[in-house]
This record gives structure tokens, sequence and C-alpha cells, in this order.
């Protein structure tokens, strides 16, 4: 296809289709772990041992964390396919693989049917969604940026957050419908299933709109200039650096995202609150995260992405301890809704914009890659264990706001690193 051709094209129809197709497998991701993370302890009651209420969660959280260690072997694999055989192909397999992991736990008998099996096969379907993830999130944040037209890579970028802030947002849609039409005590019962199920139904809709994108013009021109590494290793070595400036760069993005995703557990098992306040505290979220994070990337298209940023890690260091006495002290519905939304605030500050500083780093020939396998290393480290952590921290210190220290010294962790990337001025490759 001529490029002139195709880049009319994609500013019409094309364009709006490639973007929901790149975005939708997000949706499905994080709805996935929202929905693991709210259901956490009927799911414990379900697939581990009766008896020991703490042990079971642990279990449940370490079945959560499986799905994060074997991301970073996704991001390698699927995202040097994507570097080689494109993006579109990629992202067409890991919406599928991602739909059969929601499956298993849809799907899977209890411990009280076959025993030691359940909790096997339920690590098996979070194994499978993790590694599915970890070759998702390079392809499409690449997808997004390369087919972004002028100046608005960072918009472009956005989405991405955004269309996770929409996974947040139908999590606790479908978590509070379910909670009213079956009750708690349903919930209990497996009805907690239904909301898997629910998610299924994106895996199909999203395969079928991602067969019909195009490829991106940047990676069709670094193919046709045969600008590929020869070798896995070689790759890798040629772009180490690069990965741990992107690991840094996750720090509190990605634990921001899972403190949100944990409050359903650490209101209902710490500070007692009811179940339906917490799917609130969850929309609420979701809500904010739609709705600020395109206006972010916008802002972000005239000042560059390290603005934003900072000010979201750097609101966060100040604010997060203080916004967690203030939800000990009063754990009311206002209390909960109001701090959830203003820490999504900060994660759309931050989260809107690291996108774009991500694929910037690496060149287009190991762009999905790279982004991946930051991306999969810094949510394996710094936030797939943060629901475990924070739980254990809690459970053997008494001390509730554990949880605010964490995201502080994330967000002071990552306002650093910002601060030496704005201050450098410099790019890190020629793309």
């Amino acid at each position: 296809m001529d490029i002139n051709s195709q880049e009319a094209t994609l500013n019409g129809k094309t364009l709006r289709r490639t973007v929901i197709a790149a975005t939708i497998g997000n949706v499905l991701e994080i709805y996935d772990f929202v929905i693991f993370a709210i259901f956490a302890v009927p799911i414990s009651k379900a697939f581990f041992p009766a008896g020991d209420d703490f042990a079971a969660l642990m279990f449940t959280f370490m079945t959560f964390a499986a799905g994060f260690l074997v991301r970073p072997l996704g991001a390698l694999v699927l995202g040097r396919y994507a570097d080689r055989a494109g993006r579109k192909k990629a992202l067409s397999y890991t919406l599928l693989l991602m739909a059969f992991g929601t499956l298993v736990p849809a799907i899977c008998p209890s411990y009280g049917s076959i025993g030691l099996a359940a909790p096997l096969i339920l690590i098996l379907g979070r194994l499978i969604q993790g590694f599915s993830a970890g070759g998702e999130i390079g392809s499409n944040v690449a997808m997004l940026v390369e087919n972004a037209p002028g100046n608005s890579r960072a918009l472009f970028g956005s989405f991405q957050q955004m269309a996770q802030g929409g996974g947040v947002l139908l999590g606790g849609l479908v978590g509070s419908g379910i909670t009213l039409v079956f009750g708690e005590k349903g919930i209990v019962d497996e009805y907690w299933r239904i909301a898997f199920l629910v998610g299924l139904l994106i895996g199909p809709v999203g395969w079928y709109i991602r067969r019909a994108i195009p490829e991106t013009l940047e990676f069709e021109r670094t193919s046709a200039e045969g600008q590929i590494y020869g070798t896995f290793f070689a790759g890798l070595h040629a772009n180490s650096g690069r990965i741990l400036i992107g690991i840094a760069v996750m720090v509190f993005w990605t634990v921001a995202a899972q403190v949100s995703n944990y409050f359903t557990t650490y209101a209902v098992r710490e500070l007692n609150m009811s179940v339906m306040a917490t799917y609130a505290g969850q929309i609420a979220s979701g809500i904010t995260l739609v709705i600020v994070c395109p206006l972010v990337g916008l802002l972000a298209n005239r000042t560059g992405p390290y603005k934003p940023m900072a000010w979201g890690a750097g609101l966060a260091g100040v604010l997060a301890y203080p916004l967690f006495i203030l939800l000990a002290s009063n754990p009311t519905f206002t209390t909960l809704v109001a701090v959830q939304t203003v820490i999504s605030i900060f994660l759309g500050l931050y989260a809107s914009c690291a996108p774009l500083v991500m694929s910037n780093i690496f060149p287009t020939q190991y762009r999905a890659t790279g982004i991946g396998t930051s991306y999969a290393l810094g949510v394996m480290i710094f936030g797939g264990l943060t629901p475990m952590i924070v739980t254990t921290l809690i459970q053997f210190s008494g001390n509730k706001l554990i949880i605010g220290f964490y995201l502080t010294a994330a967000a002071l962790i990552s306002l650093t690193l910002i601060g030496f990337l704005a201050r450098s001025k410099t790019r890190l490759i020629t793309a």
C-alpha cells in the first residue's frame, strides 16, 4: 500500500478502529486482574482449604502474583514476534490467550470438588493470563504511538491508560451488579464466577476488530529497510540499559495501579467497610481515569510528558499518607470514594504520559519487546506483590497505614527518575 494512501485512510475510520483494536486488550487485561483482586476473598474460599482465612487469602494473592512472574517471558517471546512479524499479528494472539486465561477461574471446580487440582488449575490459568498480558502491552503501545497523527503521540499513548481505567470501571460495575442481584452471601456461593464469564465477551469482539487493522507505517518502514536485530540476545544486549530505565519508569505507575485494585480487599478486611462501598470506589476510580487520561494526553502534546508525570508522582509523594490517615480515621462511603478518586488523578497524571516516555526510549525495531519487557519486569517486581506485601505487613505490624508509606515511597522513587530524565534533555535513541 502506498504510504500516502494509508496515512489518508488512518486519518478517518481506520484510525478510530485501530485505536479501539489496540486498547480493547487493555480493557480485558485490567478487567480480569481487577475482578480477581476485588473477589480475592471468595476466590480464596473456593480454591483453598478452609480453616485459616489469612493463609487462604495469602495463597490467593500468591496465585495472583504468579501471573506477573511470567509476564517478562511473554514480553520477550511475544514482543520479539511483534517486532519481527508485526504488531497486528501479535495483538491477535495475545487477546485469544488472555480470553483463555479468563475462562479458567470461571469454570474451574472448587477445592471441595477436586481437591489440590483446583488451585493448580487456577495457577495455570493465571500463568497463561500473565504470559499473554506480557506480550500485549508492548504491542498495543507501539500500535497507538506509531499510528498517532502529527503531534498527537502523547494523546494516543494516553489511550492505553484510559483503557485500563475502562477495565477498572467495568470491573466495578460488574462486581456491584452481581452483588446487588445475588447478595454478599451469593458472592461467597460462587456467583463471583459470572464476572469472569462477562470478561470472556470482550475476547471474540476484540479479535474480530484486530483482524481488520493495518500494520503501522513505522514498523513497515523498519522491516523494509532490514532494521531488525539478528538474534534475540543481540537485541537484549543493545537495549539492556533502556530496559532498566523503563523499569524505573514503572515504579509509581504499577504500585499506584495495584494499590487502587487492592482497595476492595483493604477496605473490607482492614476497615470493615461494606463490599458495595468498595465497588463504588472502583467505579469512581475508573471514571476518573477515563476522563483524566486523554485530557492529560492533550496537555502533554503541548508541554511534553515530564511535567504531568512529575506533578502526579510529586502530589502522591506528599498526599498519599495523609489520605490514608483520613480514610482510616473516617472509613465512610464518601471518604473512600474521595480518596480513590484523588489517587486515580495522581495515577492519571503519571500513567497517561508514561507510554510515550517508554516508547521514546526504544527504537522501532525493539519497541514492542522493550516496552513489554520493562513493563512486565516493573509490574512483576513492584506491582504483582503489592497485595501480598501490604496484607502481610499489616497483619504482623497491626499498622493499617503501611499502604500509605508504600505508595509514598514508590512516588518519590519515580519523581527522582522523572527529574533526571527531564534535566538530561537528551534522547536515548534516534528513531
